[in-house]
């Protein structure tokens, strides 16, 4: 069992019926079951958009080490509260050297960093 927190940036963002929208700063937290090559998680993330609106995510995170050696985590989820609500949000994001030797610390795996993508569908 562990917990996480997370935070990032996003930009440059598109959106079709919010063309004001040009990027986003997001933070997240969960908990779960977790190991350096998979975990599950249950998170809630909110999205600060650059117009100084916001959505409210709950949902699932799931990470899987993939065989070139990337971890990749998934972020699926729906819109709760603030702008979009309702819509289904699917977020990945690509850790691409994760230092496996840390896990096998006391402290196990602290920080990583990787590129995000981020889909919000209505």
């Amino acid at each position: 069992q562990t917990t996480f927190t997370a935070t990032g940036s996003l930009a440059p963002c598109v959106s079709p019926t919010h063309p004001e929208i040009v990027g986003a700063d997001f933070t997240s937290s969960g908990h779960g079951v977790a190991s350096c090559t998979t975990a599950d998680f249950e998170d809630t993330a909110t999205y600060r958009w650059n117009t100084g609106q916001s959505s409210k995510v709950e949902g699932r995170v799931t990470i899987n080490l993939k065989p070139n050696g990337q971890t990749v985590l998934v972020r699926i989820g729906e819109v709760t509260g603030g702008l979009f609500k309702g819509a289904t949000v699917t977020q990945t994001k690509i850790l691409p050297a994760l230092n496996l030797l840390d896990c096998a610390t006391d402290d196990g795996l602290e920080y990583d960093s990787g590129p995000v993508n981020l889909t919000v569908v209505l």
